[in-house]
């Protein structure tokens, strides 16, 4: 088994619940690390800088760009979302298996420069109706909601750019989990040398 670590890059419209899976991953694989990405927006309710996201106002994220920390960036709802190059760069030195959501075209960019020591892992709802009901229950307004929802739609598109995909059902969580479980038990004792399949 190779000494460098590995990332995995949990994609998805938001409500597909890919921060919930992580968080059971993490919690189920103590050797698993959530790297958190930087984001503009306001932490939710129970949010926590550091732990969710890493919460900076505009003038931090555009001091963050001007010094090129960010691998790569989007404009999302509104709001800027940023990987930091650093961190995951050091991740991958320092042996750590890291976990992070990321939007579906920063995801393809991350890939793109870390390439084998990258995993791609679309999160999709069954349905449409079903996102939109996670988006509601979660207190989303209405304005928002038909955003995520069309941006839902071009992502879903994109999913076959990824290097799986996994169906996270209303009520059937843990099937998602088991199924992220399962990719990282086999990319973890790939051939460093073997591409991914």
């Amino acid at each position: 088994m190779s000494d460098r670590g590995h990332l995995y890059l949990l994609i998805g419209p938001s409500g597909s619940g890919k921060t919930t899976i992580i968080r059971e991953v993490v919690a189920r694989r103590p050797d698993v690390r959530f790297l958190p990405t930087t984001t503009t927006r306001a932490p939710r309710p129970g949010e926590r800088n550091g732990r969710e996201y890493y919460f900076v106002n505009d003038e931090e994220f555009d001091q963050a760009l001007a010094r090129g920390e960010f691998l790569e960036w989007k404009r999302i709802h509104g709001h800027r979302y940023g990987t930091s190059r650093s961190r995951l760069e050091e991740a991958v030195r320092s042996g750590t298996a890291g976990i992070l959501s990321v939007d579906i075209l920063g995801g393809l960019e991350i890939k793109r420069v870390f390439g084998a020591d990258a995993t791609t892992i679309f999160v999709r709802p069954h349905s449409t109706q079903e996102l939109l009901e996670r988006l509601v229950g979660r207190g989303d307004d209405q304005d928002d909601i038909e955003g995520r929802l069309r941006r839902a739609e071009e992502e879903m598109r994109m999913a076959s750019l990824c290097d799986y995909v996994v169906i996270n059902d209303n009520g059937h969580l843990q099937d998602a989990v088991e199924a992220v479980l399962r990719i990282i038990d086999r990319t973890s004792v790939r051939n460093p040398e073997d591409a991914h399949t």
